[in-house]
């Protein structure tokens, strides 16, 4: 029989690529990632990776029982969820993830509603950043994690993620509080000549604002980066240039203005991730019904009526 423990260390090395990188995703040690690929491979009776002194590599068996794997682990959740449902008790420990704008607007309030309801349920929230997130869902560590997709940078789509939709949020442009264009909604095109304060490369955000511009015709000048729109927000009233942020982004407090991004608009899609299968456990449909809930009560009337 084959352990489903060891077939998600298995995907994670696939994923990663390396024992230690598989390792520090699973909160294990090298040396116990690398035992339980050897008892597996002694269970299957065929070599699964390929290793050399430096590197790593799966066999063809080893990816095709990758594949298999993505099957496996989401009939075992469907299984689970099944079976748990049939007690209806939202019960046990919900292990939730969100970010920084999703904290500060729906999601803690969404944890505290399941709280009350649910007061035999023990619930722990960690921050997390979209993409490690992801990764703990698939890994076991978290159960529910908030996640987001920009316009322009869709996700590849991931077998071990079911992805529920929660709220579509608009950008805006952010600008100094005595800009010219302050007074009225922003096309991108009108910002050709400006200096720029933006996230990092990396990040979906800078990858959205970089198609826009290119798309208009111009590229990025850019005098600061930062994944934090907060200080992207700071360095916008220190006059260092102009950007964009979410719009339920907390910049109270700063001397500068926002107005709608408009040719093109531009819009941020949160959703929450669970593993393929799970969605029907009694405890992580009751999150997610209730994230949803909460998050419905932001629009249209509520904070994602952009009001200047």
């Amino acid at each position: 029989m084959l352990n489903t423990t060891r077939l998600r260390i298995l995907r994670e090395v696939a994923e990663r690529g390396t024992i230690i990188a598989a390792a520090e995703a699973l909160y294990l040690t090298p040396p116990a990632v690398s035992h339980q690929l050897k008892v597996l491979e002694q269970e299957l009776g065929v070599p699964l990776l390929e290793r050399t002194a430096r590197s790593i590599r799966l066999t063809d068996a080893g990816l095709r029982l990758v594949r298999h794997t993505e099957t496996i682990l989401a009939d075992c959740e469907t299984a689970v969820a099944d079976v748990t449902a049939l007690a209806g008790e939202v019960t046990g420990h919900l292990r939730l993830s969100t970010f920084q704008t999703a904290a500060q607007s729906f999601a803690l309030p969404a944890v505290a509603k399941i709280a009350e309801k649910y007061p035999h349920l023990k619930i722990t929230v960690a921050d997390l950043e979209p993409e490690r997130a992801v990764a703990a869902v698939k890994s076991g560590q978290i159960d529910v994690a908030l996640s987001h997709e920009w316009d322009f940078v869709p996700r590849v789509k991931d077998p071990g993620i079911d992805r529920y939709p929660l709220l579509d949020e608009p950008i805006v442009v952010v600008l100094p509080s005595k800009h010219p264009l302050a007074g009225s909604p922003v096309k991108v095109a009108d910002l050709a000549h400006e200096h720029w304060c933006v996230a990092q490369p990396s990040t979906a955000s800078r990858k959205a604002v970089t198609h826009i511009a290119r798309s208009a015709g111009f590229t990025l000048k850019i005098t600061f980066e930062s994944n934090y729109f907060r200080a992207i927000g700071s360095a916008i009233e220190a006059g260092l240039g102009v950007g964009i942020a979410p719009l339920m982004t907390d910049l109270r407090g700063l001397d500068i203005v926002i107005q709608p991004l408009i040719e093109p608009t531009l819009e941020r899609h949160i959703f929450a991730a669970v593993r393929s299968g799970s969605g029907g456990s009694p405890t992580i449909k009751a999150a997610l019904e209730t994230l949803k809930t909460v998050a419905g009560t932001l629009g249209p009337e509520g904070p994602l009526k952009f009001r200047p």
